[in-house]
């Protein structure tokens, strides 16, 4: 049994040892197959009951609402009619991993005063209401449905299950990344806080480049909170990263030097780029080099100056993709020409991780996670004495 299956009581198998057929999907779904039923026909049929696994690490907490999934037929009474209290509704929607919702179900947990304990106790509470009346229309055709077996999904990116996602019912979305391999070229302040948004996505690999230490004044502009320890020890930028987020994805992958002309190969592979340097000349050596391979790419840039003591400028969110890639470069030559404001090399946590909101933001967009009426939206600017947000169409503001 995975190590994903941890719990004081052992839930899970003690459903497995009263015959259950039980399969844990992605780490946050609890599936229960081949469960008997009565459908309005009076046949004896097999459904399947779904809910969310609430984790906190390896360790299942107790179910967070009442509430189910049914794929099946809607389960009936022995004379035919419908079990009452039981079907809010039909209500199809994709569970991922193959499932598709045809009914929500709600068994309000009497016994238990509202709050079931434990997944033993709703599993069986449902399963009592559902298929009573198949049992005890024949109850050797109901044996005959089930199967004990406990499958596990192991090909998950995350080292424990994103209950997050299966909360909100939105597994199948967020899968739209599975099997991305993404670069992030700097791993500053905005590239770290990139990490931060794209190690929470079952993309498949994450690769970060950046040939820097990881020095105090990184501390105040990343993630996270380095102890006196973590920064006596200089660790590089991308292994300290790594050595915090491979906890929660298995997939990243830390290469402790900068793109050059002579590794720049090493991006051809990659499905998406996250530029997060602001060195114009590397920046547009490999947004050339991408833009040869039709590669799409997010550039962000932050341009802050002091003025009568106060700070001030912009956060920049550029992106580019196949057959609009102008306006980067157009991008890129406004930040050349305005280079002193960059040579400040002012980075403030909180800007850092405007741009790499905005920049994941925009990722989500173009992959189809995220809703997206402006399909020419490429490029976003924020500026900090206006506090505005002005977008702009291919470049043109």
């Amino acid at each position: 049994m995975s190590h994903l299956l941890k719990s004081p009581s052992n839930v899970l198998q003690r459903l497995e040892n009263e015959g259950f057929e039980v399969k844990v999907c992605g780490g946050n779904l609890l599936v229960v197959l081949h469960i008997p039923y009565l459908n309005s026909r009076h046949e004896i049929k097999a459904g399947i009951l779904a809910m969310p696994l609430q984790t906190s690490g390896d360790i299942i907490l107790p179910p967070p609402n009442h509430t189910a999934s049914w794929i099946g037929e809607r389960p009936c009474n022995i004379d035919g009619s419908y079990i009452e209290g039981l079907v809010n509704g039909p209500n199809h929607k994709d569970l991922g991993y193959g499932l598709t919702q045809d009914f929500f179900l709600s068994c309000w947990p009497v016994k238990f005063k509202g709050q079931y304990p434990d997944y033993y106790e709703k599993v069986k509470t449902y399963c009592q209401v559902i298929s009573s009346p198949a049992y005890n229309t024949n109850a050797e055709t109901c044996k005959k449905l089930t199967n004990p077996i406990i499958i596990q999904d192991e090909d998950s990116v995350f080292q424990y299950g994103d209950t997050n996602a299966s909360r909100a019912g939105i597994d199948k979305i967020n899968g739209l990344v599975k099997g991305m391999k993404v670069a992030i070229v700097g791993l500053g302040g905005t590239g770290a806080y990139i990490l931060d948004a794209i190690a929470k996505t079952p993309v498949a690999e994450i690769h970060l480049y950046d040939g820097d230490y990881f020095n105090t004044h990184n501390a105040f502009r990343a993630p996270g909170a380095p102890s006196i320890e973590e920064l006596r020890e200089q660790p590089k930028k991308v292994d300290y990263l790594h050595k915090i987020y491979s906890k929660m994805h298995k997939g990243i992958h830390p290469h402790g030097h900068k793109i050059t002309s002579e590794n720049i190969s090493e991006l051809n592979d990659m499905d998406f780029v996250f530029l997060a340097v602001d060195d114009s000349t590397i920046r547009n050596l490999i947004a050339n080099h991408l833009i040869d391979l039709g590669k799409p790419i997010i550039d962000s840039g932050l341009g802050l100056v002091v003025n009568n003591q106060q700070i001030a400028g912009q956060v920049r969110v550029t992106a580019a993709i196949a057959g609009h890639y102008d306006h980067l470069k157009e991008s890129f030559s406004a930040d050349a020409a305005t280079d002193d404001a960059y040579a400040t090399a002012i980075q403030i946590a909180e800007l850092n991780q405007l741009a790499a909101v905005l920049s994941v933001i925009k990722w989500k967009k173009l992959v189809g996670i995220y809703s997206d009426i402006s399909e020419n939206d490429f490029d976003v600017c924020y500026s900090i004495p206006s506090n505005k947000i002005i977008h702009s169409e291919d470049g043109k503001y």
